[in-house]
């Protein structure tokens, strides 16, 4: 199983980012809610509230995605979805998660807001190697990437990831922050790359799930830029055909069959699994489906660049 080929088209500087809009092939609808149309109720669990997971309901009528890095705000702290998640119709299930607050536990705290937002990828990174190393500890990883936020414009009272993105949007966005590009017809992927360097590769089923994501996958980025040093800042712009080396990587990944996993779940009449690779530098992770009378399909998939110094840990 891979994804269908790639097309990378022309790069559009914003600051030390590029940002490359990217097709593939397909067939299309899948049927499925994301972002801000998901009706997805979040709660701590009803057996005791645990850092590490939350527990979703979906509320809608159609299969629900959570991508990784999305942000489960409010509750007795604010988390991260560790990994992409299908939910079906009226489905519930726990979810594994990553604190992005360390300062606050209020326990009896129970309203949860779904926003639709990204971690940055500085901290999205670390979701690329939890549980890929025996003994690694992607937790203390997140918090102390969450704290060069801190470092770096400012601190917030509990260490709070979405804190530091309500700063930065709206009308407290700095004027030397660029416009966001608009991304382009059936356009369903995106290259960012930082500092003239590719870093991540981001591509869907469908053009219309990507649109549900892109805003708030380049918001997040933007606020990436204020951890760089004056000389990642200033980079020129990531010539294109670094963005077709990175596809050239990505693309012929192969993530095996659908049912060579014990990893596939039920969803009505879909049925999911995770799929993770690894190709020289490149390391993905994302979500693929089946429907009645059709292939698999990959639904969504990030290819993350090892090589680039954001990724490094702490």
């Amino acid at each position: 199983m891979k994804i269908p080929q790639l097309h990378v088209g022309a790069g559009t500087a914003a600051g030390p980012l590029t940002t490359f809009p990217v097709w593939t092939a397909g067939a299309g609808r899948l049927g499925i809610s994301t972002g801000l149309n998901a009706d997805i109720a979040v709660s701590e669990l009803t057996s005791g509230a645990r850092v590490g997971n939350l527990t979703i309901l979906n509320k809608g009528k159609t299969n629900a995605l959570l991508l990784e890095g999305e942000l489960l705000e409010g509750g007795q702290q604010h988390r991260t979805c560790a990994r992409d998640v299908l939910v079906g119709p009226g489905e519930s299930m726990d979810i594994e998660t990553f604190c992005v607050e360390a300062g606050r536990w209020e326990a009896g705290q129970s309203i949860h807001r779904r926003l639709a937002r990204r971690a940055p990828v500085a901290v999205r990174a670390e979701l690329a190697y939890a549980g890929a190393a025996p003994g690694r500890d992607s937790q203390a990883q997140i918090w102390e990437r969450v704290r060069r936020f801190d470092a770096a414009r400012g601190p917030s009272a509990t260490t709070s990831l979405p804190e530091h993105l309500d700063r930065f949007g709206g009308d407290t966005r700095p004027q030397s922050v660029p416009p966001i590009p608009k991304p382009l017809e059936g356009q369903r992927g995106v290259m960012i790359g930082v500092a003239g360097q590719p870093l991540l590769l981001e591509v869907f089923g469908t053009a219309t799930l990507f649109r549900r994501h892109y805003r708030q996958l380049i918001e997040a980025v933007l606020l990436d830029a204020e951890l760089l040093p004056a000389s990642a800042r200033n980079a020129a712009p990531m010539p294109g055909q670094a963005a077709r080396d990175l596809a050239a990587i990505a693309g012929p990944m192969d993530f095996g069959e659908f049912y060579g996993s014990g990893d596939v779940r039920r969803h009505d009449t879909m049925r999911s699994r995770h799929i993770n690779g690894t190709r020289g530098p490149v390391r993905a992770s994302g979500i693929a489906v089946v429907l009645p009378d059709r292939a698999p399909e990959i639904v969504h998939v990030s290819y993350w660049n090892t090589n680039h110094f954001l990724m490094e840990t702490s």
